[in-house]
């Protein structure tokens, strides 16, 4: 009963997520440079012009796509030898009303699913305003997309390790006693702390870097009266939450 593609399911989703963080890194930083740096794509060699396939961002999309085909042909012939074996459990790629891995064959089953999808409740209704407030931090967009392929993740291996413990027999239906509501008690206060410690430290990060990027900023305006006085041209290049602005002057 293991080797079904329902138990199997989360962990082909948490690979999915994998294969989709570089794909999706290296398509914000194309996008970056479409916006902002165009001239970017291009080398000109004498007196021609060719692509320059040499940018890592377009290196590494490239990378990324044929993993992720490498990956959906694979995908698609175990969901297809899953299909023909279990004609009665056929898993289909779009499903919005319940997934795949929510297994109901039996009342047991049906609970263990009830006490994954608790556990994966619990876990959205803490990650999700920790999402929220990092989105009022500037950071760089690829970071709260990676936080929300890492709250997936978690999210598929919290399923994942119910049900295979079912099915391992190192499931317990044992009712919740004083001790439990302890231990989960403390442990809910373990992650509080956790997160208020995180929380913390980025907007320690945060403010540092505001500071830094305010403090460059001040110092470019004087070299910039200074060239300007000197008759030259003053460029500015702007940067982001992860370079500062730079100045030259022609």
């Amino acid at each position: 009963m293991n080797k079904d593609l329902r138990i199997q399911l989360p962990l082909w989703t948490i690979a999915f997520c994998i294969l989709l963080m570089p794909l999706t890194f290296s398509l914000v930083q194309l996008i970056d440079l479409m916006i902002h740096n165009f001239d970017a794509f291009f080398v000109v060699n004498g007196t021609g012009t060719s692509f320059n396939w040499g940018l890592m961002a377009i290196q590494l999309f490239m990378v990324s796509i044929l993993l992720l085909i490498s990956f959906y042909i694979l995908f698609y012939r175990r969901y297809r030898k899953h299909n023909k074996e279990n004609p009665r459990e056929k898993l289909y790629f779009f499903v919005f009303y319940k997934p795949g891995e929510i297994l109901e064959d039996d009342e047991m089953l049906q609970q263990v699913s009830k006490n994954a999808t608790k556990k994966v409740y619990i876990l959205f209704a803490n990650a999700l305003p920790i999402l929220a407030f990092l989105m009022v931090i500037p950071l760089h967009r690829s970071v709260f997309i990676m936080a929300i392929l890492l709250v997936i993740i978690f999210q598929n291996l919290l399923f994942y390790n119910e049900i295979n413990q079912y099915y391992s027999g190192n499931y317990k239906f044992g009712k919740k006693d004083k001790k439990t509501d302890q231990e989960l008690s403390k442990v809910n206060k373990r992650v509080v702390r956790g997160i208020a410690i995180v929380s913390l430290i980025i907007v320690a990060l945060s403010i540092g870097r505001i500071a830094q990027i305010h403090s460059n900023s001040q110092s470019i305006l004087p070299q910039m009266e200074a060239c300007m006085d000197e008759g030259g041209t003053a460029v500015v290049e702007s940067g982001s939450i992860w370079s500062l602005t730079k100045f030259t002057c022609e």
